[in-house]
């Protein structure tokens, strides 16, 4: 007759099991991408999110004009929304086992990387320039980490396709503000 107890040898399992799950979180043999590589991209696009709701702040701040009295409130809606994105980030970057970054410095130079920092031009032009560069730049950086990830992470990349969506939407607007000046001036 066996000794084993095959009672203990399934709870022993389970208990590995449940270990597990605790450790990896949402991360399954299901997923296909390198979480840590998806943390550092994720925390790439947070630094720039944090740097243009910083941009856009700065701009509502600065955009006092009676030609154009709805673009303060514009850049505000913007900066809110940058920082919602950010925030999104934030929670995904957590999800996956990473921290999010908070580091001022760190912010900035990871931001710096892909060509994204804080512009503060003259005139209400300069400043719907400067966002637009900037929100063209970020739409190139999540299209490219959306290409990507492909099929491998599906939920980071339903998250970057709709903030991608917000992203081509504000670089549309200030495209249209600055054709509206232009015709203005034609």
């Amino acid at each position: 007759m066996d000794d084993t107890n095959p009672t203990s040898a399934t709870a022993a399992a389970q208990a590995a099991l449940i270990k597990q799950a605790i450790a990896q979180g949402p991360i399954t043999e299901a997923y296909q991408a390198d979480p840590q590589q998806v943390v550092h991209e994720l925390n790439q696009l947070r630094a720039t999110e944090i740097t243009s709701f910083l941009q856009y702040k700065q701009h509502a701040y600065m955009a006092v004009s009676m030609l154009a009295p709805g673009l303060k409130d514009d850049f505000e809606a913007h900066a809110t929304l940058e920082l919602q994105h950010a925030d999104r980030l934030a929670m995904r970057i957590q999800q996956l086992g990473g921290v999010p970054i908070f580091n001022p410095a760190e912010i900035a130079t990871k931001a710096a990387a892909v060509g994204v920092r804080p512009e503060q031009g003259p005139t209400l032009t300069d400043m719907v320039i400067e966002n637009l560069l900037l929100e063209r730049r970020q739409v190139v950086e999540y299209t490219a980490l959306i290409r990507e990830l492909g099929d491998r992470d599906p939920t980071t990349r339903r998250l970057l396709v709709d903030i991608l969506a917000d992203t081509e939407q504000h670089a549309s607007e200030l495209a249209d503000y600055l054709k509206r000046q232009a015709d203005t001036r034609a």
